[in-house]
């Protein structure tokens, strides 16, 4: 990684270079930009800070290029959005520079990260978070080169909410938003369900109130669009927030004779494009006139999504993006299901100030599966892809899948280009793995660390009680304290990804490894083999009285030494690997 200088106009910026879209996203396409990462200095006005944030730009724009700034999250980061939403393929796709402020730090009562949407300090023009955001628009305004009609604002959950308050506060500004899980303008902290139950509960101001507070904080005439996404099984901001939301912007910005959803609806279609499942998603839009000939004023997509997530960081209540195939399952994200990179840009690239039609790169869409997975010895046959452009309509798509060899298991890929009128080219790459069905899955992969150290590694994560217990990510063990960084604990991957206490069986009869009993030969009873294992699941407290453990500040195992928590009422396994020796895990 290299490090250079660019102008700031005036502020102090630190700027990494990064080919950050092959690092970021394993299915990205070809072209790849950099990543910028600057600090906006804190400003003289009201509630101002510093903040940081990145800015990623891809090769071969168009200039002047369209800007989106998209906003994280509460206990997300901006490289949580650069990572796993999809949105740095999206730039490279469509075109356009994306902008990813990071809150940075914050003042008031709130959960880790959070925009601060609801306190009145932070959502009025010339004041705090929201004019924070309009500076850094700014100051990326003075170091590239951005079309000055086509500014986007986009958010998931605290970060949607403090996008629709830019939309209002700074609808001078501003093109178009599309807050994702988001809040109506100027609610307070009580419009979120915090009960951690689902269907969740909320109180919310009236539309009426909403639609007051919006025309007090608007200062000009322009009728900001908007696109709202829901999860209509969201848990945390439930479907109503993005009903008012709807409701208030159709009743300030439209004629009174189409300011209901009724009088304004124009169409209701299924969302596309998605990914793998398209849940039900509809995507509704309410035009100045009620007719598909009028201009989007609200375009919503509500999908019928599930509540669980991959991540087990998530907390499961229905709440994330959707980054589609070019996303990743990272933290209240996940890839399957309507395509939000690829909706929100069709929406914002039908909504410029001006009403100019967008000229940009064209759009590839793989047919099939990304990635897609062949047996080995197998034929392989291209699925194919399209490419449309918004002036030349349907393109020609060549595609070069030379290098997929059946004959061996690995890593492929196929590569998709396709070029307009303007000698604009897009490229995008299908990986293409080829396995064998008969291979072991498990990698038998060995790791040793504190509790610490593997939740920071993905191995493990913080559960229990408050989160103070390490469970392993494959058989949620516990290991110990999340907030141990001192012990010493070796874990054992199956599937890619999944790391378990013991030693899976299937490594275990592979002869990998020594199943931690030093004698190397897999059987964990660190002598001649005639031990049986022998494992227990009890409190910490009856492992003590029964012998298996002891007491020192915290339980250890007997003769093993390995660190079973603080807490006495706590479950955990412990097994008998030798006579009278005890270690931490269960028996295989």
């Amino acid at each position: 990684m290299s490090f250079s200088s660019i102008p700031t106009q005036g502020q102090f910026a630190l700027i990494t270079l990064a080919l950050s879209a092959l690092l970021m996203i394993s299915s990205a396409p070809v072209t790849a930009g950099q990543t910028y990462s600057y600090t906006l200095p804190q400003q003289d006005y009201n509630q101002s800070r510093a903040r940081n944030y990145k800015v990623y730009v891809p090769d071969n724009l168009t200039r002047p290029a369209p800007m989106v700034m998209a906003l994280h999250g509460c206990k997300l980061t901006n490289d949580d959005v650069l990572n796993d939403w999809g949105l740095t393929a999206a730039a490279d796709n469509y075109g356009f520079i994306l902008v990813a402020p990071f809150i940075t730090s914050y003042d008031g009562l709130r959960n880790e990260n959070c925009w601060g949407f609801w306190f009145d300090h932070h959502r009025h023009e010339g004041a705090g978070e929201v004019e924070d955001l309009h500076q850094i628009a700014q100051a990326v305004e003075g170091n590239f080169s951005i079309d000055s009609n086509r500014r986007f604002i986009t958010g998931l959950s605290s970060g949607g909410a403090m996008a629709t308050v830019a939309a209002v506060a700074h609808n001078e500004y501003w093109a178009a938003a599309a807050p994702a899980a988001g809040l109506p303008y100027s609610e307070d902290a009580a419009s979120v369900s915090l009960s951690g139950q689902c269907p969740g509960s909320a109180t919310f101001h009236s539309v009426a109130q909403v639609a007051s507070d919006m025309q007090n904080e608007l200062d000009d005439t322009y009728p900001i669009p908007i696109m709202i996404l829901q999860n209509k099984n969201d848990c945390t901001v439930i479907k109503t927030a993005a009903d008012n939301t709807r409701d208030a912007h159709l009743m300030v910005f439209n004629d009174p004779a189409f300011d209901t959803p009724a009088e304004a609806k124009a169409s209701a279609t299924a969302c596309a494009p998605f990914y793998q499942n398209n849940y039900s998603c509809q995507h509704t839009r309410y035009t100045e006139d009620g007719t598909l000939g009028g201009r989007s004023l609200v375009e919503t997509v509500y999908l019928d999504g599930p509540l669980a997530t991959p991540n087990t960081q998530d907390t499961n209540h229905g709440h994330y993006w959707v980054g589609g195939e070019e996303g990743n399952n990272g933290k209240w994200s996940v890839k399957t299901g309507p395509s939000y990179p690829d909706i929100i840009w069709d929406f914002f690239s039908r909504n410029s100030r001006d009403g100019a039609e967008p000229q940009g790169f064209p759009v590839i869409t793989l047919i099939g599966d990304n990635p897609m997975t062949i047996n080995i010895h197998t034929t392989f046959t291209d699925p194919g892809a399209t490419a449309e452009d918004a002036e030349d309509g349907s393109l020609t798509v060549n595609a070069n899948c030379s290098e997929v060899d059946t004959s061996a298991t690995g890593s492929y890929s196929c590569t998709y280009l396709a070029t307009d009128s303007d000698t604009n080219t897009t490229t995008k790459d299908r990986t293409v793995e080829v396995v064998d069905p008969n291979a072991p899955i498990e990698t038998c992969e060995q790791a040793t660390a504190s509790p610490s150290g593997h939740i920071s590694a993905d191995r493990a994560y913080a559960g229990g009680s408050y989160t103070l217990r390490a469970l392993t990510s494959g058989d949620e063990i516990d290991i110990g304290g999340s907030f141990d960084t001192w012990s010493s604990v070796t874990l054992h991957e199956g599937e890619p990804g999944l790391w378990y206490a013991s030693e899976p069986a299937a490594c275990s009869a592979s002869g990998g490894g020594d199943n931690g009993d030093g004698d190397g030969d897999g059987d964990g009873d660190g002598g001649s083999g005639d031990f049986t294992c022998q494992n227990w699941n009890d409190t910490n407290l009856n492992h003590d009285i029964s012998g298996r453990a002891y007491y020192a500040l915290g339980y250890y195992t007997t003769g093993g030494d390995n660190t079973l928590g603080a807490l006495s009422g706590t479950y955990t396994w412990v097994k008998e690997t030798s006579e009278g020796f005890y270690e931490a895990g269960s028996c295989n």
